[in-house]
């Protein structure tokens, strides 16, 4: 990956060289000119892939050196004008092309640097050789070259920036992929993981925020605290797997008679909890009566044979300028009292204070 920038530096190279040994054919340039300039793009390039390769490049925050690279490349250019500066157009317009090699890696800063740093060197060196520059177009072959550098280097612009396109559009496919895995970890982080109901965390979140929304625009909640009965026999007697399997199985008898708009969530163990929205008390108990009852009829021998299993709930209403805390200390008041009265039943908190 690191290479790549390299394999692009080596293609520009041998194209220029090309087209300078074009020149070279039809007289408008000596040929040692293609020769000079080809030489060194060889030493440049090959220092360059042996740190890439190495791994020497690797502390360096660019491992490509993508900065060095078409700096090197500028320098190569210029001195092709001093060499050849009857075409020294080439030179210039390829100055353009190797700058947006660095539009995925410069800084302003750099972009700035390399904008005086060339701007002075060029207005040095057509100072030195301004008397020679000149557009070599005057035979058929010289006009053949003007185009052909003109459209190459058009060539190259655009494929340059198609890169950049495509590693634009990679990273916006890497970012929307990143974005659902983390969605997906932040869900996983807020389910439990048998049951795959809300974590207690979650839960609690989520009861605060409707406790604040309410506090800010009025409204009401009921929360129920539901434990199934005597867990600890289905575990001695069935065994812990038989018990894993019977949270899994609450999970979904609860998920299925529950109301759609109420969340439900594991709370630790046995016991589960129920956020009911904008009910009283009156109306939170036939739901959660009805969650009960689908427990008690339910078909618990596919987990083992004479396997029977009931909840116990407890339910309360939230009171205006009452934490959560405290609600849900209510509505465990409220279990507690239903398994005195012999479990398998629901029992409410009183709903005002007294």
């Amino acid at each position: 990956m690191h290479l790549r920038a390299t394999w692009f530096a080596a293609a520009d190279y041998a194209l220029n060289t090309l087209i300078l040994c074009g020149f070279a054919v039809i007289g408008t340039v000596p040929f040692e000119v293609p020769l000079r300039v080809l030489a060194i793009a060889v030493v440049f390039n090959a220092v360059f892939v042996a740190g890439i390769v190495s791994g020497f490049t690797q502390r360096f925050r660019d491992p490509s050196m993508t900065a060095l690279q078409v700096f090197a490349a500028c320098g190569i250019n210029l001195l092709a004008l001093l060499l050849a500066p009857q075409i020294a157009y080439m030179a210039i317009v390829n100055l353009f092309v190797l700058l947006s090699y660095g539009s995925l890696h410069f800084s302003q800063r750099t972009f700035l640097f390399a904008w005086v740093a060339l701007s002075v060197v060029l207005g040095i060196e057509l100072r030195m050789v301004g008397a020679y520059v000149d557009i070599a177009a005057t035979t058929g072959g010289e006009r053949w070259f003007f185009w052909a550098v003109v459209t190459i280097a058009l060539g190259r612009f655009l494929a340059i920036h198609a890169e950049v396109s495509r590693l634009r559009a990679g990273l916006h496919e890497r970012n929307r992929e990143l974005g659902l895995m983390a969605a997906r970890m932040a869900d996983l982080a807020s389910r439990d993981e048998l049951t795959g109901l809300w974590n207690r965390r979650e839960f609690m979140h989520r009861l605060e925020e409707e406790r604040k929304r309410i506090g800010r625009r009025g409204g009401r909640f009921c929360v129920a605290l539901i434990d199934a009965d005597h867990f600890k026999q289905v575990n001695d007697r069935f065994g812990h797997l038989a018990g894993d399997a019977v949270l899994r199985e609450l999970a979904q008898v609860f998920d299925r008679t529950r109301r759609v708009s109420d969340t439900l969530a594991r709370y630790g163990g046995e016991e589960f909890i129920l956020l009911l929205l904008d009910v009283d008390l009156e109306a939170a108990l036939p739901a959660v009566e009805r969650m009960r009852g689908g427990v008690q009829s339910h078909d618990w021998s596919r987990i083992a044979p004479e396997l029977q299993v009931t909840v116990s709930i407890g339910v309360a209403s939230w009171r205006q300028n009452e934490d959560i805390g405290q609600v849900i200390n209510r509505a465990d008041a409220a279990l507690y009292d239903a398994k005195a009265a012999g479990r398998n039943c629901v029992r409410a908190a009183p709903p005002e204070r007294t």
